[in-house]
């Protein structure tokens, strides 16, 4: 695990930590989900907006180290959006909003295309407002990775401090800070409606067992080759460029312990069935502590036998953490699957 995200998941609520009962008294599962999930969108807020100011300052006056820190605060930044990117309803839905924090999977390589597109010296003049008008492959996460990591941008003409490189990651890094500070402010209007909707308990649970589905079956197992045609292609995991595409499914989960734990913890009180609930907890807990063994990238490890068993063992144990949620847990609690809650949002 890389130190950038080590010092990212320190800063975070040490949620397994903390006794299931301890969590669930004195509020209700929505209220424990509305203000996590809450934090949670304000981090990414704060994360993306250092990120901008970092980005700035480089590209007004460039120095040796300097690009190391912008880096940085695109993991850290990225690794906060990876917390939160399980929810997948109210806010996020709006206006496409979730790719624009992240395009992916992106097989067609439609983020290179785009940044080379505009690199272009013919296109004028690069702003926030106008990359916010053009395509969710230019406006997100993986297009700054790619000025700040791909290879053949970093040994060609244009490699940052480029002028036309930085406009166009200043251009990003605003866009992204733009559109987090938005999604934390429209998360605290929807409070009233997420508090009184019942439904919501359904919507948060299934957008929980959809961010596991997800990362099993597409950011594990299709890299792994256990999905598709059988091969093994790092190039499928996302933040392949910067290396870290293992850092952000730990951030992942992360974000589930942290942001959706504490509400599953009430709601099972609330329904005494609080053993179901440390057996999640505990089960997650197991999942995370694989990471320790792990390097940051996917890539290296799918070069042997013994990386890929390890890979296989934590897509079992993501599996597992996934059914756990999806079978008992979802039988305790009647969740009835496909609900979408943002309807009238």
């Amino acid at each position: 695990m890389t130190l950038t995200l080590s010092r990212l998941l320190l800063a975070t609520t040490a949620t397994l930590g903390i006794s299931v009962a301890a969590q669930a008294q004195d509020t209700s599962a929505r209220a424990a989900w509305h203000a996590q999930i809450g934090h949670g969108y304000q981090q990414l807020a704060s994360q993306t907006e250092q990120f901008a100011q970092r980005a700035d300052t480089y590209c007004a006056a460039p120095g040796s180290d300097d690009l190391n820190e912008v880096k940085a605060a695109w993991s850290s930044a990225f690794a906060a959006w990876q917390s939160v990117r399980f929810v997948d309803f109210g806010p996020i839905e709006q206006n496409t909003r979730a790719w624009k924090f992240q395009f992916w999977p992106d097989p067609k390589n439609l983020t290179a295309t785009k940044a080379r597109y505009w690199l272009k010296p013919e296109r004028g003049e690069i702003t926030e407002q106008a990359l916010a008008r053009d395509s969710v492959a230019i406006q997100g996460f993986p297009a700054a990775e790619y000025l700040l990591f791909d290879a053949q941008v970093a040994d060609g003409e244009q490699a940052l401090p480029d002028a036309r490189s930085c406009q166009l990651l200043t251009a990003i890094a605003h866009n992204l800070q733009t559109n987090a500070s938005g999604l934390s402010s429209d998360w605290q209007q929807l409070q009233a409606r997420y508090l009184q909707v019942s439904d919501y308990d359904n919507g948060t649970l299934t957008a929980a067992m959809h961010a596991l589905e997800i990362m099993a079956d597409w950011r594990l197992a299709a890299p792994l080759g256990a999905r598709g045609n059988g091969k093994p292609n790092p190039y499928l995991a996302d933040a392949w460029r910067s290396g870290q595409s293992l850092d952000m499914i730990q951030a992942s989960l992360q974000g589930l312990a942290d942001y959706f734990v504490p509400g599953l913890n009430a709601l099972m009180a609330e329904n005494d069935a609080l053993p179901l609930a440390e057996q999640f907890s505990a089960q997650l807990s197991r999942t995370l502590a694989r990471f320790d063994t792990l390097p940051a990238d996917i890539t290296p490890l799918l070069e042997s036998e013994e990386g890929i068993a390890s890979l296989n063992a934590l897509l079992a144990d993501v599996r597992t953490t996934g059914q756990l949620l999806t079978g008992p847990i979802a039988a305790e609690l009647n969740v009835v699957r496909g609900f979408n809650s943002s309807d009238g949002d």
